[in-house]
């Protein structure tokens, strides 16, 4: 086993033992042993922030990672307590707060083992922030999905710059369950439009959809209110080409039968 193994083992040891004799606040004071050099005191200092992350104690936590930067800024340990409170910002939901503090780290060590977790994070945060169901009561057109908008955008750049991450096959849900939101954001505001009797309104978000949302499963749909729309404005032409591409992608679809029904009324 290497020195660095060694050294990681020891230190949790000493805080476990400690933390464990003088309950569960002793980390918070414990004392420095004697005769560290300037890098072990630093990585003495993380290994409690450390342990204070993982057992929830977030404040402490930050303190801790706080003191490393601060006291220890030129030792390795200074950039995984930038991360650590980056982390402890996360746990807590305060995703703005953490999304600045990556960043930063960012910025800071670009050549850095952890920037793609720390790339990871920040898509991630705004993930967490899209609105849940509950916020998507309000009608179509009252939402407000620019949450989830960034949270598509934010996806998209890591999946870009890290295509083999181990955090891709993650992303990539997230990314499709974020994107089939919008999609269905636009499928609802055109129906709401083609409801009250503004065809053309309907065709132009549900063209923005088709060309920004397509492939997420509600293609079929579009291209037939699409048609439906057009047949409205008098545009037979183009009501002819949208049912066509319907019937000839997605034939087995429902809607492609009724499309070619209403083809041959035309």
């Amino acid at each position: 086993m290497r020195r660095e193994q060694y050294k990681q083992w020891f230190w949790v040891l000493v805080l476990v033992v400690g933390c464990a004799a003088a309950g569960p606040w002793a980390c918070r004071s414990a004392t420095m042993p004697d005769g560290l050099d300037y890098a072990d005191q630093a990585e003495f200092v993380y290994r409690q922030g450390e342990q204070a992350l993982e057992g929830g104690s977030y404040i402490e936590a930050t303190n801790q990672f706080n003191t490393v930067r601060n006291e220890y800024p030129y030792s390795r340990w200074a950039a995984k307590a930038s991360l650590g409170i980056a982390d402890a910002y996360f746990e807590q939901g305060q995703y703005a707060s953490a999304v600045q503090q990556y960043r930063g780290f960012m910025e800071l060590y670009p050549r850095h083992d952890k920037v793609e977790y720390a790339h990871w994070r920040v898509a991630l945060a705004f993930y967490e922030q899209m609105p849940s169901g509950f916020f998507l009561l309000p009608s179509p057109h009252e939402r407000d999905l620019s949450s989830t908008r960034d949270a598509v955008r934010e996806l998209e750049i890591f999946l870009r710059r890290f295509e083999g991450s181990e955090y891709a096959e993650e992303a990539t849900e997230k990314w499709r369950e974020a994107s089939q939101s919008l999609a269905t954001h636009e499928f609802e505001i055109a129906e709401f439009y083609y409801d009250r009797d503004n065809p053309q309104a309907a065709a132009n978000r549900l063209r923005y959809m088709l060309r920004n949302y397509s492939g997420l499963g509600l293609d079929a749909e579009a291209l037939f209110l699409l048609g439906k729309a057009y047949v409205d404005l008098e545009q037979t032409d183009r009501a002819r080409s949208v049912w066509n591409d319907l019937i000839n992608v997605h034939s087995t679809h429902p809607r492609a039968t009724e499309a070619e029904q209403r083809m041959s009324q035309l």
